[in-house]
């Protein structure tokens, strides 16, 4: 393999293990998912019946999604290098490659955007609780900063804890391993139904606890494939995903949109509801993966829309992307609503014109990409080549 051909440092894989490239446009559908969410969230759209419902389901599954990804791609090489018998990745250089990887482009973003247009608290007498990636784990602090960064709180937690679990099942089987996991799953699960039951916090569900189910997921795909399982029929896994999602869009519809759910947040969620949402979250997620980690040979359509170079591209820049989309998007909505914006951010009862919102959405997307392509270029890219320095 030449150097024109090598891959981004963002995406390659630990020395010796095996790329998946299928990847990369995982994570363009994921931060898409997210953006759209978002851009509906901003310009009231969200609360339509039918769109606002599925886009509901887009946006809660996207970081789903990354978590997976995570799980999947970090464990794989733990999993592997045990099932060979050869020694443990070093941690140091674990860590080096997570911190160079998410670091560099979230301070920068956080700094700058505290700057202007002013997010709060990255400058406060809490600005730690903010560079340091703990602001999840109190209620004055979850929403402030950058808000859709309480999912790096908990991606972080899971980087320091995955040393330790390979660490626990170092001796493990692989079957063993995979039931550790399953279990892992039913706890992070059973922490989701406590939550809707009002029994356990939403801080503690929006945690690494609450979201383990979903990284367990991943990880038990990774003992899959090193142990040789094979993914085949990519078309009848997104058939099944499809599926899923349809399943998740009517549960969502069924409780009278965004500003249904919102209100019934309040009140103790029915147990069946909870756990059909759950089981058609895990098989929607497994069921998008499979494709990808069978890797690029083959047909079908989930593999030609995964080797398509835009998507590819807008996964290997989805970090900035997901840092910087939805501050852009307020700042683009605020000329069509100015009357529902503060010196604080978004009110979320505004509106933007009707039929505003796919223009918001392009105009959205572009910028993002625009700022992502000069934060991978300059911020991100310079460090990330010291990885394995």
């Amino acid at each position: 393999m030449t150097a024109a051909t090598l891959p981004s440092p963002a995406v390659a894989p630990p020395p010796g293990n095996p790329r998946f490239p299928l990847f990369d446009s995982l994570r363009g559908i994921a931060v898409l998912a997210v953006l759209v969410f978002h851009v509906f969230l901003v310009s009231g759209a969200l609360g339509r019946r039918g769109i606002g419902d599925a886009v509901t389901v887009l946006g809660s599954h996207g970081p789903i999604l990354f978590f997976a990804i995570s799980g999947f791609l970090l464990y794989r090489p733990w999993v592997a290098a045990r099932a060979a018998g050869a020694p443990p990745l070093e941690i140091g250089r674990y860590a080096r490659r997570r911190a160079l990887r998410i670091l560099p482009a979230y301070w920068m973003a956080l700094t700058v955007l505290a700057i202007f247009p002013g997010v709060s608290g990255a400058f406060g007498a809490d600005w730690w609780r903010y560079y340091l990636f703990l602001q999840a784990y109190a209620e004055d602090t979850v929403g402030r900063g950058i808000p859709v960064a309480w999912t790096l709180c908990v991606e972080v937690a899971f980087y320091l804890a995955l040393p330790l679990w390979a660490l626990a099942v170092r001796h493990a089987r692989l079957r063993t391993d995979l039931v550790a996991l399953a279990i892992v799953a039913v706890a992070g699960a059973a922490v989701q139904l406590a939550a809707t039951r009002e029994v356990a916090g939403d801080l503690l569900a929006q945690s690494l606890v609450g979201q383990s189910t979903w990284f367990a997921l991943g990880m038990a795909l990774a003992v899959a494939s090193v142990a040789g399982r094979s993914f085949g029929r990519p078309g009848l896994c997104w058939a099944g995903a499809a599926a899923a999602f349809a399943g998740l869009a009517v549960l969502r519809y069924d409780t009278g949109g965004l500003f249904g759910i919102v209100a019934a947040l309040r009140t103790p969620q029915p147990v069946v509801r909870t756990l059909a949402e759950l089981a058609l979250t895990a098989v929607l997620t497994a069921l998008l993966l499979l494709p990808a980690i069978a890797g690029e040979r083959g047909g079908g359509f989930p593999r030609r829309v995964l080797r398509a170079a835009p998507l590819a591209w807008l996964g290997l820049v989805s970090y900035s992307v997901y840092l910087w989309h939805l501050t852009l998007a307020e700042l683009l909505a605020m000329p069509a609503a100015p009357q529902h914006f503060d010196a604080r951010g978004l009110d979320l009862a505004g509106r933007i014109p009707e039929g505003a919102t796919p223009a918001l959405l392009v105009l959205t997307l572009a910028a993002s990409c625009a700022v992502a392509a000069l934060s991978y270029r300059w911020v991100e890219l310079p460090f990330l080549r010291r990885k394995e320095a």
